[in-house]
């Protein structure tokens, strides 16, 4: 997953630059000026490389991941930078169906994209929910309201857990990157589609099935796909 971030971030980067190389003359960073808001859908899939550390001390290393709908909304303004470049901010807060680590007893940590699986007896739940992100948006106009991006940003979501572990972070923390387009109409409106990865920092869970060693460890990571519909102010 590193690894696709770095071909990600380079790739959009080759894609900004070979783009202020070729952009007509008639292309305007003015287009987007302003503050926006848009309403979004998301695909997302998170997996979880992480290990499991028993009673006595044995560890299980393995990956659980899911596929789950999103949707928010988000708020913010772009500021031009010159004729062709501008810089935007942003937040997004988005709601949606929560990746989910579960472990099962006798078993080694598992998931799914909903509340667990039902055919094992889960010792606890771990859930994510309520994801949020603050952001930046490097960007260049390359035609008359049409522009591509990149994303950079930092992420956060609620934490939840259930059954029996006593233990778990209140959050999730993590870095975002992503790469996109925007098409705009004359009026303001426009549609925006992204592709994003996001890693989080590792996570711990203690006190799985009431000992007071047994823990599970992971680090998350999510790989998104958004269609945003808003407005230019």
């Amino acid at each position: 997953m590193k690894a696709l971030r770095t071909k990600l971030s380079t790739y959009a980067i080759a894609l900004l630059i070979s783009c202020g190389f070729t952009a007509p003359l008639m292309a305007g960073s003015s287009d987007f000026s302003g503050i926006f808001a848009a309403f979004n859908g998301s695909a997302g899939g998170a997996q979880i490389d992480g290990r499991h550390i028993d009673s006595d001390s044995q560890i299980n290393e393995g990956q659980v991941g899911g596929v789950f709908p999103l949707a928010g909304y988000e708020v913010g303004f772009n500021l031009p930078l010159g004729d062709m470049f501008f810089l935007g901010f942003g937040h997004s807060w988005t709601k949606g169906g929560a990746a989910t680590l579960s472990e099962a007893k006798g078993d080694s940590a598992g998931g799914s994209n909903g509340d667990g699986d039902a055919a094992n007896s889960s010792a606890f739940t771990l859930k994510a929910k309520n994801l949020k992100e603050v952001y930046v948006m490097p960007s260049i106009s390359i035609y008359d309201n049409a522009a591509v991006y990149v994303k950079l940003g930092r992420s956060i979501a609620d934490l939840d857990l259930t059954g029996a572990a006593s233990g778990a972070p209140g959050n999730l923390t993590g870095d975002l990157v992503g790469i996109g387009t925007i098409a705009m109409t004359p009026s303001g409106i426009f549609i925006k589609t992204e592709g994003s990865v996001t890693r989080f920092d590792d996570i711990n869970v203690v006190g799985v099935g009431g000992s007071g060693v047994s823990k599970v460890e992971g680090t998350p990571t999510v790989v998104a796909g958004t269609v945003a519909i808003g407005f230019k102010f």
